[in-house]
């Protein structure tokens, strides 16, 4: 039994500790890759949707399409940024989040120990 406990405090404050920052990492990485960061960054002045209104050979059409297309332009663009502004709420949550699990970490099994040895008192 005590060699158990040996091999988990090894784990512990070892290979678990490594493993929990590999965890923060990819779960960092998946939200920056389910949000699509890189994309929406890569295409924030295109149009939304590539909804876009093709020029007539007047004047006034000439003028409506260039409106259309600066709207639609605009509204990708607000899209996109409140949607990798999200994100980056996101993974700034998870940061925090985990920041405060990895200094937890280490105190674990001590503050279970002391509660087992603070019960038979």
């Amino acid at each position: 039994m005590l060699m158990l406990f040996f091999e988990f405090i090894t784990w512990w404050y070892g290979r678990g500790f490594t493993e929990l920052f590999i965890r923060v990492g990819f779960y960092i990485k998946t939200i920056w890759r389910k949000f699509s960061v890189t994309a929406l960054t890569r295409t924030m002045f295109d149009p939304w949707r590539r909804i876009t209104t093709d020029t007539n050979k007047s004047l006034q059409g000439m003028g409506r399409a260039v409106v259309d297309n600066m709207v639609s332009r605009l509204v990708g663009f607000v899209v996109r940024l409140f949607t990798i502004l999200s994100a980056v709420v996101c993974v700034v949550f998870i940061g925090v989040a985990s920041l405060i699990f990895i200094i937890c970490w280490p105190l674990a099994p001590i503050l279970v120990i002391l509660s087992v040895v603070g019960i038979f008192l």
